[in-house]
């Protein structure tokens, strides 16, 4: 009885042994299906994606490519902000004037002898004949007038002639001592000039001769001196004003005199001219200057006229320059990061790289309201502001106290 037991025992335990490999075996073969199935899938997914990319327009698909092999942002967490400031000056905001000496335009006019001829004597006879002609120069005749030939004689006979450079400018008999002046035409002159003197013939008288004896025989004309109606000055605009400068404007007051014998006042900057015009005497002028016609460094400005005299005084030239160029940037410091600088795990180093060496550089700085002062003459200024940042956006200010030129700023963890 007890062996039927046991019998009935193993074949049941070989029975269910027996159910379990092929449950075992079943839930295999779904698993390796499943799992082929899942692998067909992938494939299929990646195909498409394939394809995609491929016939994506170039640079849709070069734009991709970039996106997806920039370098991670973590890799250079550790710049918190860099900028190139540039120049940054003291003149901006402000304005500037140059001045310029009061200067004196004067038309100077005086008679002066231009030639003096000794005496000399002309005849028209059948047997005697005789010319003069004599030349002269004129070093001026642009600023020659009221040239006159004055003299005297002694004989006289025949009708005068006297040409001018091959022109008639006197043909007459002469009756009587008192002899007016010939006036010479300014059109005639040149800077060499001829005057030629004859007398006409007797006709059938032959014998008698006519004849001229000339005495204190002088030209004389007005010279007008332009050496006094012209001046000039030099001013200078420095490198950060010229580069700051929004305008320039020239102011002065013109007193005049005589009013109705006046040329006009021209001035010019840099051989450009400026102004060309007869100005309101008495009252003060203002006279915008661009910029293109002003030079960083030398200038130079002439004040001129032709006719008449001016008395140009407060005379001024005033440059705006823009709004201050205070330079101000921002940055963030995540909670993460923050917390390492408070730990001291990392330092915020503020580095300011300026151009210039062996010159002093000045400014004030501003970190989060926090302000202390640069003044170095070294190259690099560096400064530890682990107590002067905070958790989310911070800002930078900087303020120059002389001019300069920054290459670089830049805060960075260390």
């Amino acid at each position: 009885m007890v062996q039927k037991k046991g019998r009935c025992l193993r074949k049941r335990f070989e029975l269910r042994e027996r159910m379990h490999r092929q449950l075992a075996l079943s839930l295999n073969s779904r698993s390796a299906q499943g799992g082929m199935n899942a692998a067909i899938l992938v494939a299929i997914i990646a195909g498409l994606i394939i394809l995609y990319i491929i016939f994506l327009p170039t640079a849709e698909r070069e734009k991709m490519i970039n996106e997806n092999t920039k370098t991670p942002s973590g890799e250079k967490s550790n710049i918190l902000l860099i900028a190139n400031p540039g120049m940054l000056s003291t003149s901006q905001g402000l304005e500037a004037e140059k001045s310029i000496p009061n200067i004196f335009l004067v038309e100077t006019t005086n008679a002066k002898e231009l030639e003096r001829i000794n005496p000399f004597i002309i005849r028209n006879g059948w047997f005697d004949k005789k010319e003069k002609s004599l030349d002269f120069v004129l070093e001026d005749p642009d600023n020659t007038d009221n040239v006159v030939l004055s003299f005297t004689t002694k004989k006289r006979g025949g009708i005068l002639t006297i040409k001018l450079n091959n022109n008639v400018v006197f043909e007459s008999e002469l009756t009587s001592d008192l002899i007016e002046p010939i006036k010479l035409n300014k059109k005639m002159f040149g800077k060499t000039n001829t005057l030629a003197f004859t007398v006409s013939s007797v006709g059938l008288r032959f014998w008698e001769t006519n004849e001229y004896s000339f005495e204190n025989a002088k030209i004389i004309g007005d010279i007008t001196d332009t050496s006094r109606q012209e001046s000039t000055n030099i001013f200078t605009i420095s490198e950060s004003e010229y580069v700051s400068m929004d305008k320039a404007t020239l102011k002065f007051i013109p007193y005049c005199g005589n009013v109705n014998d006046l040329g006009a006042l021209e001035i010019y900057i840099n051989n450009k001219k400026l102004v060309s015009s007869v100005p309101n005497c008495d009252d003060p002028y203002r006279q915008s200057i661009p910029k293109s016609a002003l030079n960083e460094g030398e200038n130079n400005i002439v004040f001129k006229t032709n006719k008449g005299s001016y008395s140009v005084e407060q005379i001024r030239i005033s440059l705006d320059f823009k709004e201050p160029k205070v330079k101000t940037y921002y940055f963030e410091i995540k909670g993460s990061t923050f917390k390492k600088i408070q730990n001291g795990d990392n330092d915020a180093l503020l580095t300011i790289k300026f151009v210039e060496d062996k010159k002093l550089k000045q400014a004030k700085l501003d970190v989060n309201g926090h302000i202390e002062s640069i003044d170095t003459y070294n190259m690099v200024f560096s400064k530890n502001i682990n107590t002067k940042v905070s958790e989310g956006n911070n800002f930078i200010r900087l303020e120059p106290l002389e001019d300069l030129e920054i290459a670089e700023l830049k805060i960075e963890l260390t």
